[in-house]
């Protein structure tokens, strides 16, 4: 009656007439693994379901049962059926059972569990039956206390030993278990956050969160990993620690001056200590919501219609500098913005120190006047606003489009005048390039006419110097020639007395010369001979005498 492991299936599908010997049942032990125990494979190298069940817990590492490689009892067809079969054929054909290629048979035997392989089978006892035919790949085979399952890489059988009631883990493998103690419960998947193991609860934390769990009554935060809480201890729940967003309900609340709000927000927060927000707080999010609620409301209130109105209005009016003031500045403070201040100022630190929560952000979706004729009366101001509004972009347009346009002809203006002006002076270049080679060309020809007359000046200097220097030289000649002659006529005339009278006469004419009229005084030389300042004449002719 007891089931062992197979060596495969090899005589599947044969008619050996032997029956196959139970050498050893299979009974669970715990296994008692350290904490850093692993399982190695026979290649003496870590396998993929090694490394996940190294991440586990201490606790449920000595729970851990691995496949063992025995053969399956399995009863096939005998000779001694087939004689029956003979012998008695109409009882034979009613207790034939057909077992096909890839399907075990389970029956029972009295009260004794068995397995038969594929083939053709005759259950000749009367206590003998047929239960049922399963596919030998079937995942959980479950025949009376004969247990056949197999566990996928990633996952981990649990079952329960009630005798002892210790919890069974199963890794991944082919396991038979032949024990009526033994109850398989199901496959669990390590991906989930939280395993129930019986009484036992294995806890996955992943990172953004943090369980939290009471041991001996104290409140304990589980890290991220993988933990295992055990009875008296109890596990309460997973908590994420990233931001998150809380949706406000759309309440209405009247402001200072009794107009009816309604208003739609959302408000951003995390949770930076959770032992002491659980430690204080019984529902976070339903504390935080009612807080969010009541201190918006107390905000609302304290403000005015026309506070909240002028959030949205946008002014037109001229800055300092003369420009148009910007449609994203708006005449008085956000009415958004001052909610946000208040809610942070109020709720920010109140919610740190005491809570563990860290308030981020408020975020208004909507707000609106609950009243339906007074929200009426404002729609119509606002579009007579708005129409105001249109109409001045509308003119602003025009008078931009009227700018635009005389931009345009200053500037088509501005490109025929220089254009204009390029051409004036490309003929002014043009004329004046023409008339410095006028006056260059003027210049060569008047240059070469001075050169010429330079050169016909200094020929004729040369000869007129030439000339003088000829006619210098025949007047000296003719002077020594007239100074010989005359001096040969002196001469000539010394050596007779009417030559000596000659020569006074011309000198005396020669004094003459020039002179138109000759006055004779009688009794001048006698005078100028009595006055004492004055010089005596000498006669040169009687000088010449002496």
């Amino acid at each position: 009656g007891n089931l062992i492991a197979s060596g495969g299936g090899k005589n599947y599908g044969s008619i050996p007439s032997e029956k196959m010997e139970i050498k050893s049942a299979v009974a669970y032990q715990p296994i008692a693994l350290g904490e850093d125990d692993v399982k190695i494979t026979k290649g003496g190298k870590m396998n993929l379901n090694d490394q996940i069940l190294s991440q586990l817990p201490a606790e449920l590492k000595r729970y851990l049962r691995f496949p063992a490689e025995q053969p399956i009892n399995i009863e096939h067809s005998s000779g001694v059926d087939s004689l029956f079969c003979c012998i008695c054929p109409c009882y034979a054909l009613c207790k034939m059972v057909l077992v096909r290629q890839g399907e075990i048979g389970l029956t029972w035997h009295g009260d004794e569990a068995k397995i038969i392989g594929p083939g053709r089978h005759f259950l000749m006892g009367c206590t003998h039956s047929l239960e049922g035919v399963r596919e030998i790949s079937d995942p959980v085979i479950l025949h009376g206390p004969l247990k056949i399952i197999r566990i996928r890489v990633g996952e981990l059988g649990f079952g329960i030993e009630t005798e002892h009631g210790f919890p069974v883990l199963l890794t991944a493998g082919k396991h038979v278990i032949n024990s009526p103690t033994f109850k398989y419960e199901r496959t669990l998947d390590l991906s989930k956050s939280v395993n129930q193991l019986g009484n036992l609860k294995l806890i996955r934390v992943e990172t953004g969160c943090v369980g939290y769990a009471y041991r001996a009554g104290k409140l304990v935060i589980l890290q991220p990993g993988l933990h295992v809480v055990t009875p008296p201890d109890r596990f309460g729940s997973i908590i994420s620690t990233q931001q998150q967003t809380l949706n406000l309900p759309q309440g209405v609340h009247e402001s200072s001056d009794y107009v009816p709000l309604k208003i739609k927000a959302d408000v951003f927060y995390r949770i930076v200590d959770p032992k002491k927000a659980l430690a204080n707080i019984k529902d976070v999010r339903n504390q935080i919501l009612e807080t969010a609620v009541s201190t918006l409301a107390g905000i609302v209130r304290s403000s005015t219609l026309n506070e909240i109105a002028n959030s949205s209005k946008v002014t037109y009016a001229k800055d300092s500098k003369g420009g148009e003031a910007k449609k994203d500045q708006p005449s008085a403070p956000p009415f958004f913005e001052h909610v946000h201040d208040q809610f942070i100022n109020k709720l920010h630190d109140h919610m740190l120190n005491d809570w563990g929560i860290e308030l981020h952000n408020i975020r208004i979706e909507s707000l609106k006047i609950d009243d339906y004729k007074l929200a009426k009366d404002i729609s119509m101001q606002a579009v007579q606003v708005s129409q105001q509004e249109a109409k001045y972009r509308m003119l602003q347009k025009q008078a931009e489009v009227i700018q635009v346009e005389a931009n345009n002809r200053k500037t088509q203006r501005l490109k025929e005048m220089e254009a204009t002006n390029m051409i004036i002076r490309s003929k002014a270049e043009a004329e004046a390039a023409a008339q410095l080679k006028a006056t260059e060309a003027k210049n060569m020809i008047i240059k070469s006419t001075a050169e010429a007359e330079a050169h016909a000046k200094f020929l004729i200097a040369q000869a007129e110097a030439k000339s003088t220097i000829e006619k210098a030289k025949a007047a000296k000649q003719a002077k020594e020639l007239a100074g010989e002659g005359e001096a040969k006529y002196a001469e000539l005339l010394s050596d007779s007395k009417l030559g000596t009278d000659l020569a006074k006469l011309r000198v005396k004419a020669d004094m003459m010369t020039g002179l138109k009229q000759v006055a004779y005084v009688p009794h001048l030389p006698d005078v100028l001979q009595r006055t004492a300042f004055t010089t005596p004449l000498n006669d040169p002719l009687s000088d010449s005498k002496k």
